[in-house]
């Protein structure tokens, strides 16, 4: 029985410092068109809570990155137009005290796969 805990006392660790947990939430767009081409220099609005938060472009391959301030929560919506077409994303982040809206994300991944499911349509034919 000795020998037991022993073994057991001797494979615990101690640590004699403390961890710190930071939190940056990124979001991450890709905009295409119908027949497959990024839309490249979309122009995006982002608001936050309702207000004009910040105006941006996506890069050459429809592609937006945007680094949530803070936390990041808040209520976010995502306007992004190019070439006579507008498409919306909304997203809410919470500190807990309500559940999280997982739509914005479900809205992120259709685009990925409907374009996928274009191009796979395509080569069949």
């Amino acid at each position: 029985m000795a020998l037991f805990l022993l073994l057991i006392a001797g494979s615990m660790s101690a640590s004699g410092h403390r961890m710190f947990l930071g939190q940056s939430m990124t979001v991450s767009l890709s905009a295409i068109y119908e027949d497959g081409e990024p839309a490249a220099q979309a122009s995006i609005q982002v608001f936050r809570d309702g207000t004009l938060f910040s105006q941006n472009q996506t890069d050459s391959t429809g592609v937006f990155r945007m680094v949530l301030p803070g936390k990041g929560t808040g209520d976010w919506k995502f306007v992004i137009s190019g070439d006579g077409h507008e498409e919306v994303v909304e997203l809410s982040i919470n500190d807990g005290s309500r559940p999280i809206v997982a739509s914005a994300a479900l809205a992120i991944a259709f685009v990925p796969v409907a374009w996928l499911w274009r191009r796979l349509v395509q080569k069949q034919r």
